[in-house]
């Protein structure tokens, strides 16, 4: 059995927040004490230091959205009639599959690791780096392929179908949940509607954009360049 040591993918918000010693308060760097303008510039620079953080997966994970939606003419026309609702479904889902990052789990009970050629019999206390691309595809049926149905707010919509809601992230869970997460689905409900709403997208691909294949951390980097066509409706 193993249960998330640390239940979100890696964050380049919360690394640099860490690293700079800032918190969402500002007060890490500028106390009570301080004077109301410093400690106001302060909060606003801790606040503008996660916005341009959270923007560092925030674009690969904007363009996985527009090549599904692209792929996808029905849930494409939602989003351009402005469902923004839909739209952040669709941007959860993008964000799912695209996943490349590790994610810790601490054993709480002996669990056996075959890695095909040997089993490894892992003991409590130990921490297993798990792949979420791998989680995120294969912990149920059906998650291989992109459907932003399955999506109910932030959470799946059906989880009786998963042994642990937490095989299956775009965010993280909980707590551990990413800082940039409400940021970055704004950000991209936005984009999806305006772009979709105000041009027509063609793809100019004959095969499907696929991410790259070796790739640990972050959201999925292209595998080659793509392109499409813009015309305004």
């Amino acid at each position: 059995m193993t249960s998330p040591m640390s239940s979100k993918p890696p964050c380049a918000a919360g690394i640099r927040a860490r690293r700079t010693g800032t918190s969402s308060a500002g007060s890490s760097r500028h106390g009570r004490r301080s004077p109301p303008d410093v400690r106001l510039r302060g909060i606003a620079l801790d606040v503008t230091l996660i916005h341009i953080a959270s923007m560092s997966n925030l674009m690969a994970a904007l363009g996985w959205a527009l090549v599904d939606l692209l792929e996808h003419p029905a849930e494409l026309a939602r989003v351009a009639s402005g469902d923004t609702e839909f739209a952040q479904r669709c941007a959860l889902e993008s964000t799912r599959m695209a996943q490349r990052s590790i994610m810790s789990r601490a054993v709480l009970a002996p669990v056996d690791l075959d890695t095909g050629d040997v089993i490894y019999r892992v003991p409590p206390g130990w921490t297993i780096a798990t792949l979420l691309p791998l989680l995120n595809t294969s912990a149920a049926p059906g998650l291989d392929s992109w459907n932003p149905d399955r999506w109910h707010r932030h959470r799946l919509a059906d989880q009786s179908v998963l042994p642990s809601p937490m095989l299956v992230t775009a965010f993280g869970h909980g707590r551990h949940t990413c800082p940039a997460q409400p940021f970055s689905l704004a950000a991209m409900t936005t984009a999806m509607t305006l772009l979709n709403g105000r041009y027509e997208m063609t793809p100019q691909w004959t095969a499907s954009p696929r991410p790259v294949r070796a790739q640990i951390g972050g959201v999925a980097s292209r595998g080659r360049s793509v392109s499409g066509r813009l015309r305004r409706r």
